[in-house]
């Protein structure tokens, strides 16, 4: 159906050696200059496209939002215009030679539309958990320290040490307006590292600047709010891009029935490499120190093109072992010491693990599992799209290796997590890179140099197909990523009510709310912990089914000190979608509650109502500053000295042996004994990981 002729690669294979050099500096050059008349009408249909798109998203009535989210109130002229930003984009990829600067400004408008939609048409920053990240970087900020017990994020604290000294530095001093903007800043900040990584291979320019639009697109995972995830999913985009590059592998000898899918290493001085190497390190110290699932990603995908030789670093991966399993034995002792079970209870359970994240989450409205099903239709398209381009270019002769490796290494994670549920997103998420570029091979498999002797403009129907499909996936990106948008916008009387708590309050109350599972550890749909997060605590309250059922809620009330019932819209439509609450569950609520007896309203406004006891249980003291981390908890034994020891010269004897391997060939007689020597020092190094969670668990 979709048909693109090009040669063989056994003819092809004597001549990739001269071509890759010419294939980098043709990628990197802006194309000729912009002229005719089929070109005009594509840049003036994406200017059209982006204000028809934008124009009315502004005047969206919020109030209107179903079970389908954002996309139930977006006028028709908002996905009109989006869709022909999407086709003028694609239609530029028929030019028989590229223009990078217009195809980029194209690609960061479909950014701006994506994943700026809600940022245009809502108040306030989406989503209640980046109001608690935000939370969390003003404890930094403010007290210079991390609050060990106070939640398990603060073992990781290097994403809000970060943000609190930029936020510092720059005066910023309320963090909303970065909430708002943050995904549409990161996801633009992804396509530098994303386009570096297509660079290594060896595709055409067509089918790079697809991929570009393919992982925009396909990035409706949600994971791009203000967070450490993130962030680093940045670091390991930036980190792949500096393995594939400057690190790839290439074959001695090539094959004549089969050629490499990546490209030779850019060249690199000796200098140049040592100081690569040492950036490759500290990205992955920072991701380290910054986020639980990343640097796991980092090392399974630069263990796994090591060992499918795609790889020079093939002692980078022993080293980054030792980094994470260093950092999590001294570093992350408050997450751990006593919750071993929680930790380490899922690994190898993989039914279970899969249950959790997909099969546990299908419930609710009928709407609501329409959107849910979107997503895993979505995720399906593009695992589809892919497997298919990359038999394509295998039937072309072309080893593809090094995609089939990054596209497939993070599946592992579903063997050792749940992820609190959410593995499968993550998994998605990190596969996305290479699953994006081997979709966008089924379409354009070429990986001559077109820029300079390129083919024919491809056939009418080729450039059809793949705007058919780019259209159908942004479509589907708005159903997929804000499908949820009735509990995760977050209202202006949301905010309100959390003010008022958080001025009346001097310190050591609790809020409760509703939840249809209080057993689950859960986060509340509406903004909180975004102030003083030592102060107040937060407790789920079973949501009873029938309305006028108050009793068991103020019984929970009345055990609470200095308690507080908190109950807001977006809570109430997540009960009434997600969990099949009646409708009109949350106004019938809110009615019984003000005349149940012993109750008042301490405020109220359209979008929450706060309830306390006529004669509440008095509030116990202020909690005194959380004291920095590890205090309170045995986080050292007698032997910490030695075996912090331990774990620098490891890392020492390993990065000396990677940094002499790679960038000193006159002291390469020195890798045997530097080998010799990890050996004993490696296994005294798992012994001490051992003998910590030993003791301290």
């Amino acid at each position: 159906m979709i048909s693109h002729t090009y040669p063989q690669a056994q003819a092809l294979a004597p001549a990739i050696g001269h071509r890759d050099q010419a294939s980098r500096q043709d990628l990197s050059r802006a194309g000729p200059r912009w002229r005719g008349g089929a070109a005009t009408i594509a840049v003036g249909a994406a200017v059209l496209g982006l204000l028809l798109f934008v124009l009315p998203v502004r005047h969206v009535r919020l109030a209107g939002l179903g079970g389908l989210g954002l996309i139930s109130v977006l006028p028709i002229t908002s996905l009109t215009g989006l869709a022909l930003l999407v086709v003028a984009f694609v239609a530029m990829l028929a030019r028989s030679r590229p223009h990078p600067v217009i195809l980029a400004a194209m690609l960061l408008a479909v950014i701006f539309c994506l994943d700026g939609a809600a940022a245009i048409a809502e108040p306030l920053p989406r989503f209640a958990t980046a109001y608690q990240i935000a939370g969390f970087v003003g404890y930094v900020s403010h007290n210079g320290q991390v609050a060990a017990g106070a939640a398990a994020y603060f073992s990781w604290p290097g994403f809000f040490a970060l943000i609190a000294f930029a936020a510092r530095a720059a005066g910023v001093h309320s963090l909303l307006p970065v909430l708002t903007w943050w995904p549409v800043i990161l996801d633009a900040l992804c396509l530098l590292p994303f386009m570096l990584i297509t660079r290594g291979l060896r595709i055409s320019w067509r089918a790079r600047w697809l991929a570009a639009l393919l992982f925009c697109a396909g990035n409706w995972v949600g994971q791009d709010y203000f967070s450490p995830q993130s962030f680093n999913y940045l670091l390991y985009l930036v980190f792949l891009a500096i393995l594939l590059t400057w690190f790839g592998r290439q074959r001695a000898v090539p094959r004549r029935d089969r050629v490499q899918g990546e490209m030779a290493p850019r060249p690199a001085s000796s200098a140049e490499r040592a100081i690569l190497l040492l950036v490759l390190l500290g990205i992955f110290g920072i991701a380290t120190v910054s986020h639980q699932l990343t640097p796991f990603i980092m090392l399974a995908a630069c263990a796994g093109l090591a060992l499918a030789r795609r790889c020079t670093l093939t002692g980078l991966p022993v080293l980054l072992g030792v980094i994470l399993a260093g950092w999590i034995s001294f570093g992350t002792v408050a997450y751990w010491s006593g919750h071993a079970s929680t930790v380490f209870g899922r690994i190898g359970q993989l039914g279970a693990n899969i249950s959790s994240s997909v099969g546990d989450r299908l419930v609710g409205t009928p709407e609501h599992q329409l959107v849910l099903y979107s997503r895993i239709g979505f995720a399906g398209i593009m695992i589809v799209l892919a497997l298919l381009g990359y038999l394509r270019r295998r039937r072309g002769r072309i080893d593809d290796r090094a995609l089939l490796v990054l596209a497939c290494v993070p599946a592992a994670a579903i063997l050792v997590q749940n992820y609190g549920g959410e593995i499968s997103l993550r998994i998605y998420l990190f596969a996305l890179p290479a699953v994006a570029v081997l979709a966008a091979t089924l379409f354009f498999p070429d990986f001559r140099p077109a820029e300079r002797s390129g083919p024919a403009r491809p056939p009418l129907r080729v450039i059809a197909a793949a705007g058919a499909a780019a259209v159908s996936l942004a479509g589907f990106f708005l159903l997929a990523r804000y499908g949820n948008e009735a509990f995760e916008q977050t209202p202006r009387g949301e905010i309100a009510a959390m003010d008022y708590i958080y001025a009346r309050d001097a310190g050591g109350g609790t809020v409760a709310w509703l939840s249809p599972a209080p057993s689950v550890n859960a986060t509340p749909e509406m903004p909180w912990q975004y102030r003083d997060i030592t102060r107040l605590n937060f407790r789920a309250v079973q949501a009873p089914r029938d309305p006028r059922a108050t009793a068991a809620v103020v019984s929970a009330l009345r055990g609470l000190p200095g308690g507080y019932l908190i109950i807001t819209k977006t809570q109430q439509e997540y009960l009434s979608e997600a969990a099949s609450y009646p409708a009109g569950w949350g106004a019938r609520f809110r009615a019984r509650m003000a005349a149940t007896p012993g109750v008042r309203v301490i405020y109220a406004n359209a979008d929450a109502a706060v309830y306390a006891l006529r004669h509440p249980v008095p509030a116990r003291a202020p909690r005194p500053a959380a004291r920095p981390a590890g205090s309170g908890m045995r986080a050292a034994t007698l032997w910490t000295p030695a075996e912090l020891a331990i774990f620098g010269i490891a890392l020492l004897v390993l990065a000396g042996r990677e940094l002499i391997r790679l960038c000193i060939p006159r002291w390469r007689g020195l890798l045997r004994p530097l080998f010799l020597a990890a050996l004993p020092v490696l296994a005294l190094f798992l012994l001490v990981v051992v003998e910590r969670f030993v003791v301290l668990s």
